[in-house]
């Protein structure tokens, strides 16, 4: 292979200064020298490690950014843990600098060697970006290769969140024989259903903010290097674009209509526009689906999730795949799960509950065990370790506290209903909608209200990633719900408080029955902790396309105007102590923008069209039609 440029911020310079980047500019105190056909560098600040830096070969020749890590007074057979990632430039990636070193130098000084590898299309890596379809077949030359050198024991390892945890999945269902664990980061299961839509519902923040914020500079970038422009210019045009992206993105680009008209960024970021129009799963979708393929996989995996990150559904779906379902028993008793509080979230929002950050030992004890064979107990130790949520009577300074279990949901859970009801007027929370853990048999049979897409109901907390909010539009994690709660397109229902404290651990579920004056609709809901105060924050919430009701992946089915028609939704996972004298509390509408795309009720494809309908949406409560929401409560005490 031939030897690549020197080290150095390279590009990466007008990413620093125009979006803010750490691990660039001033000077290098890295040493390089060519060896072999390669770049070795070293560091006075790493004495023991050695860095080769090169470009390795896919199968199909493209040649992707790659830096080993390797302690230089190890001998003898390593083995490897490999992240692989497209955020090298956004992250200031080089030897011995950057985010993803940080993340595997204590591992390459301890008998490891490190591997970072460049995304297809992004950073230094030759090809085009094609985001999750790539990852795979490029994941599993990657992991071959490592296997292949002189310096490896031929078991290989893959760690890291997000993306880096996609990278990781989307290579194990390649089957590469030498990959023997994966510890995967808060990530998803279902590419088209918790990553890009959420039942059938496009996640418009989510896939707006990342695709501008985590890509499109990196695309400038190499386009005009390539070129040959001068940094001059570089440095101007990704700083233009940064300011673009800080006046748009919560503001004008979630507002046009019809979202496939948002062209700024499908010149380098063709999948956007791509994922817009495959809203119903099909052979492409199920292609990286990876729901249907635990039975395949044969390797141990550390599954970490979070309550209030975007993909609590996929890593809690992960888990469970690999328990029940992989492919030999050593696979399915070596599946563990941690189970966090923020995630992409970054925080909680308010009220906090405390530093949910997990033991970081246990990763290392799952890596010695599987990829070193440490006899370190690893295996005996409880499948599950999760943080459990404890909101205060008042105040915004909740807690939490680490507990471990067999399951998740916990053995012994029971599922416990409160069912909704009303005279009549459950709209605002000053209306008269109730929760009672018994059937309702009497009162008004449904209550109502109007939806405009013209007036979404404002995104106030929930499961939201990535990139902060300029303007506030989006705030994630818990949030007071007092601004919502008071819009009269917004049911409420509300319990009486608890006699005693309710450990809720696992997935929150819904049954309900509506009716619409559209063909077809969108309909929210919203589990709300109602503290001693008066005050409150959202636990979990999500939303469902009335076309896709019966599951994300069949075909569309639209609605009888008018007529009841029973829905049943997953609002995701969660692990919460509800304590005593606190109250539940259920919303229910049909929008939350800008985190989820407006359904425009017209019965068209809503990512092609602008034409709006404002709906009369109904929820039924009486004797035949009982709505109603289901908690795990689990068997614990704090």
């Amino acid at each position: 292979m031939p030897i690549v440029r020197s080290t150095g911020c390279y590009a990466l310079v007008s990413a620093c200064a125009a979006m803010q980047i750490a691990g660039c500019g001033g000077s290098d105190a890295d040493n390089h020298s060519a060896v072999n056909d390669l770049k070795i560098v070293t560091s006075p600040d790493y004495p023991s490690l050695v860095c080769e830096e090169q470009m390795v070969p896919a199968r199909d020749g493209t040649r992707l950014k790659t830096y080993v890590y390797r302690n230089n007074k190890t001998t003898g057979k390593m083995p490897t843990l490999m992240i692989r990632s497209p955020y090298s430039r956004l992250y200031g990636e080089k030897c011995f600098s950057g985010y993803h070193f940080e993340n595997l130098v204590s591992y390459a000084k301890d008998g490891y060697v490190a591997v970072v590898q460049s995304s297809r299309g992004t950073f230094m890596s030759e090809g085009t970006f094609k985001p999750i379809d790539q990852e795979g077949q490029d994941g599993y030359d990657a992991i071959e290769w490592a296997a292949s050198q002189p310096w490896s024991s031929g078991k290989v390892g893959m760690k890291g969140a997000s993306y880096f945890g996609l990278t990781q999945w989307q290579a194990a269902i390649k089957r590469p024989p030498h990959l023997v664990a994966i510890a995967p980061d808060i990530t998803a299961s279902d590419y088209h259903d918790n990553w890009t839509y959420q039942n059938g519902v496009f996640d418009l923040w989510f896939n707006v903010s990342w695709t501008a914020g985590a890509f499109e500079a990196d695309q400038i970038i190499r386009k005009l290097t390539a070129s040959g422009a001068p940094q001059s210019t570089i440095d101007a045009q990704a700083a233009a674009w940064t300011a673009e992206v800080a006046q748009n993105v919560d503001t004008t680009w979630p507002n046009t209509l019809p979202l496939t008209s948002l062209q700024v960024m499908n010149a380098d970021q063709p999948f956007y526009l791509e994922w817009l129009k495959t809203p119903t799963y099909d052979a492409s979708w199920e292609r990286i689906d990876i729901e249907n393929k635990y039975g395949t996989l044969d390797i141990a995996t550390l599954t970490s999730g979070a309550s209030y990150d975007i993909f609590s559904v996929g890593s809690a779906r992960n888990f469970q795949g690999m328990k029940k379902a992989a492919a030999t028993a050593a696979a399915r008793n070596n599946a563990k799960l941690v189970w966090r509080a923020y995630g992409h979230s970054v925080d909680s929002g308010f009220p906090t509950f405390g530093n949910d950050t997990p033991d970081p030992s246990i990763e290392k004890r799952f890596f010695d065990y599987h990829l070193k064979g440490v006899a370190n107990g690893f295996d005996r130790e409880p499948p599950v370790r999760i943080y459990v949520l404890v909101p205060p009577d008042s105040g915004q300074t909740g807690s939490g506290f680490w507990m471990t279990g067999d399951d998740f949901p916990l053995p012994g859970t029971v599922s416990t209903r409160y069912y909704m009801g009303s005279g009549g007027s459950a709209n605002t929370r000053s209306g008269d909608g109730f929760l009672s853990p018994t059937p309702v048999t009497t009162g008004a049979t449904f209550d109502s209200f109007a939806y405009d897409p013209n007036k979404p109901v404002p995104t106030v907390g929930g499961n939201v990633c990535c990139f902060a909010s300029p303007t506030n539009a989006v705030r994630g994690g818990a949030q007071e719900q007092a601004s919502v709660e008071q819009r009269p397109d917004v049911l409420v229902y509300t319990s009486n408080r608890m006699d005693r404290d309710m450990p809720v651990i696992g997935n929150v579920r819904a049954s309900f029955w509506a009716s619409s004056s559209a063909v077809d609709t969108d309909f929210t809901m919203k589990l709300v902790d109602v503290r001693p105060d008066g005050s409150t924050h959202n636990v979990v919430n999500r939303i469902v396309r009335a076309s896709y009701r019966a599951g994300s992946k069949l075909p569309r089915q639209l609605l009888t105007a008018d007529g009841a028609t029973k829905f049943e939704l997953d609002l995701g996972p969660t692990a919460i102590i509800v304590p005593k004298n606190h109250k539940l509390r259920v919303q229910i509408s049909s929008s939350d923008f800008p985190h989820y795309a407006r359904n425009l009720n017209t019965g068209l494809d809503s990512n092609s069209t602008e034409q709006i309908k404002t709906a009369q949406q109904r929820i039924f409560h009486d004797a035949n039609h009982q709505s109603f929401i289901e908690l795990p409560v689990a068997p614990i005490t704090r």
